[in-house]
């Protein structure tokens, strides 16, 4: 089998006017990719360097620091 007939195909789709609603649903989903990605990544040895999981782990943190906004944006517009 070659890589193109194994290949998945990721989309995500807000459907909003505001887009704070839409950032914040985007990176709810861009976090869960990341995520799984992580979850499935194959293991190495641990003093391996691996600029793949550096790079997740960099980008969780963000998403992570910034859930609280994202989430009380969603919050308000759900409250309107």
């Amino acid at each position: 089998m070659d890589l193109e007939s194994e290949a998945k195909e990721y989309t995500v789709s807000v459907r909003t006017n505001d887009i704070h609603e839409a950032i914040a649903k985007t990176g709810t989903a861009l976090a869960a990719l990341v995520d799984e990605a992580l979850l499935s990544h194959e293991p190495h040895e641990i003093d391996e360097e691996c600029e793949f999981e550096e790079f997740a782990r960099d980008l969780l943190r963000v998403l992570t620091s910034h859930s609280d906004a994202l989430a009380s944006s969603e919050e308000a517009d759900t409250d309107a």
